[in-house]
């Protein structure tokens, strides 16, 4: 059985304030949002409803990890192409090495990759900032406040690896 890292209660609040740039509604409504998403050497996407929005902005996510739900309930997975699937499994309030694998094979191989969750994403836009080439922007959805956009810099992926570190994970260097 694969490993599976649990989300200590300590680190629950830490992890619910966003860690990049918030887009509320209005702005990406707005051309600014657009703009940033032009800038990006590689676009991912971390939630359904971050997919479809790109998606109906005419951009396909080099990288979308959904899980066939919104706000904890069932949806129909996002209308945007991809041409590799790859699936994984990432119980709830979890992070697996079966999702950092997943995610790390989406990174090197043919993309748009789509890496399908049998659980929950919630916490795998982590992995994805740290695993993810410094030229991307990795989206994801702050429920019921909007879509974070974080630059994958050296900064980002710091901060993140120190989350990971919590956590117990040590597979990302």
């Amino acid at each position: 059985m694969a490993k599976v890292y649990r989300l200590p209660e300590a680190l629950r609040e830490k992890l619910a304030r966003p860690i990049g740039r918030l887009y509320t509604a209005p702005e990406i409504a707005g051309g600014g949002f657009v703009r940033a998403l032009a800038s990006a050497g590689l676009l991912a996407t971390v939630g359904d409803r971050v997919t479809d929005t790109l998606g109906a902005k005419g951009k396909i996510p080099d990288i979308q990890v959904v899980d066939s739900r919104e706000n904890r309930r069932e949806r129909s997975p996002p209308n945007v192409a991809y041409s590799r699937l790859i699936e994984v499994d990432n119980p709830p309030g979890t992070i697996t090495a079966d999702a950092i694998e997943g995610i790390r094979e989406a990174f090197e191989g043919p993309k748009p990759a789509r890496v399908a969750v049998r659980g929950e994403e919630d916490l795998l836009a982590i992995p994805v900032i740290a695993l993810a080439p410094v030229s991307a922007l990795v989206l994801y959805g702050q429920p019921g406040e909007g879509i974070v956009a974080v630059r994958a810099d050296a900064d980002a992926k710091s901060r993140t690896r120190v989350i990971l570190a919590e956590l117990g994970i040590t597979e990302i260097a």
